[in-house]
């Protein structure tokens, strides 16, 4: 999609930020959105969720455990 992004924007793809999956495919139907190629944007962006994981197409890293703190009681 990078590929594809980049020449449509006339650059090298060198030339483009990194781009979380999730952007890329919101920005291919800013682009390219009423093509026949592109299913519907609800159902498409539903199917790459289920296939690829909200952490890996939105790029989140996973919370570090918070150390336990220990709680105090007042009486």
């Amino acid at each position: 999609m990078e590929k594809r992004l980049a020449t449509f924007l006339g650059c090298e793809l060198r030339e483009l930020p990194r781009m979380k999956l999730g952007t890329l495919v919101h920005t291919s139907f800013l682009l390219w959105g009423d093509g026949e190629e592109l299913g519907g944007f609800h159902s498409t962006m539903a199917g790459v969720l289920q296939i690829l994981s909200n952490e890996i197409v939105w790029d989140v890293e996973p919370k570090a455990e918070e150390a336990e703190t220990p709680k105090v009681v007042v009486n």
